[in-house]
């Protein structure tokens, strides 16, 4: 029992970690390629427990994340569609342990605007993500686990104001330990504003609720994930093919989840 502890807690971290890593903006580029960069570090020394409540990990854990993902975006019958991938290297150092680095859970994405109105600034897109267990689990660098996540995303853009909204369903397979973890509703909210045309402030909101995990196949009851990340960001745009955005989450509520602090940037490339 102890040693199906130690797995499910390790899938509290890895999992959130990857959704606080997550690039969620959903406004579409135009058609051509790009190649984007995300540093991210997140850490905690608190973790809310079933009830909601902060307790000590007893030390701290933190994680570096680095990933290239390159990405398309081309148009069919005036509406634009996007393919990416994302390689991710992790360095992950769990409370009291080592660190462990390599190659984590690797994303595929596929994009297609159902709306995609620039005069007025609305668009309105189909989302569906694929995270592929590249990552080793027992070093705490993946989930072990297939994941498929399905979304819708709208974006407002009417100068100086940007509005986005998403919302996912995030299910999750079984790994080889005969873990399945909780499906989840992942929310996001971000609303910009732009100070000149080169420059913008926001505010960014993340937000997930999952179902109890099985351990074969019997429900393991008050497993349910659940944050509520907030926290500022900064975005500038350094020249018309590179662009930089900067957001600082801060986990605010949840359950089996890290009181986590997520640094996080983008770097994007217009090729």
């Amino acid at each position: 029992m102890k040693a199906a502890i130690l797995v499910i807690t390790g899938l509290f971290l890895v999992g959130t970690a990857a959704a606080g890593v997550s690039d969620f903006d959903n406004a579409p580029f135009a058609p051509g390629f790009y190649l984007q960069g995300y540093p991210a570090y997140s850490t905690a020394t608190k973790i809310y427990n079933a009830d909601g409540e902060a307790q000590d990990m007893g030390d701290t854990w933190s994680a570096i994340n680095f990933s290239l993902r390159p990405t398309y975006c081309g148009m069919l019958n005036q509406n634009r569609w996007q393919v990416s991938a994302a390689v991710p290297f992790t360095s992950n150092t769990p409370a009291g342990g080592d660190a462990e680095s390599g190659i984590g859970d690797v994303q595929l994405s596929a994009t297609y605007w159902i709306l995609d109105d620039h005069r007025q600034g609305n668009f309105f897109s189909f989302w569906l993500w694929s995270d592929l267990p590249t990552g080793d689990d027992e070093k705490g660098l993946g989930t072990g686990q297939l994941n498929l996540r399905p979304g819708l995303a709208y974006t407002m853009e009417r100068f100086p104001y940007q509005v986005q909204a998403s919302a996912y369903y995030n299910l999750r397979m079984k790994d080889s330990d005969e873990v399945k973890p909780g499906d989840e509703i992942w929310g996001n909210f971000a609303f910009g504003y732009g100070v000149n045309e080169n420059t913008a402030i926001g505010l960014d909101a993340e937000t997930g609720w999952g179902q109890d995990l099985k351990l074969n196949s019997t429900t393991v009851p008050d497993t349910k994930q659940q944050w509520f990340r907030v926290g500022p960001s900064f975005e500038y745009q350094i020249n018309p093919n590179v662009g930089l955005k900067l957001k600082g989450l801060y986990n605010v509520m949840g359950t089996n989840s890290p009181q986590s602090i997520d640094i996080w940037a983008r770097v994007n490339w217009g090729l």
